[in-house]
């Protein structure tokens, strides 16, 4: 298998709430990969490739929320691969202690 991730990714299982418009409801789902570059949220909503979606979540149990744009990159059956595409200086932090 090819690998084009730049990041290493981790196994997780952390609340996301996302939502691709604004003022719509927000969706609660599982992330269930995390890295550097992005995460795949485990969610039967469909979205479509290249999309943008507004996710929030926490990295690690009692860490501040990371809020973030991200870009669809991924559909799948069970879930969407998603890349950062606005991320903060406070939220790459944050994702960097999470990820050690």
């Amino acid at each position: 298998m090819n690998e084009r991730r730049s990041s290493p990714r981790s196994s997780v299982r952390i609340l996301v709430q996302h939502q691709s418009h604004p003022g719509e409801a927000p969706e609660i789902d599982y992330a269930t990969d995390l890295s550097r570059g992005g995460l795949f949220i485990a969610t039967r909503k469909p979205l479509s490739a290249q999309s943008t979606v507004h996710v929030q979540f926490a990295p690690a149990k009692d860490a501040r929320l990371v809020q973030a744009m991200c870009k669809v990159t991924r559909v799948t059956p069970t879930g969407v691969g998603a890349e950062f595409i606005s991320l903060d200086a406070d939220a790459a932090q944050l994702l960097e202690a999470a990820l050690g």
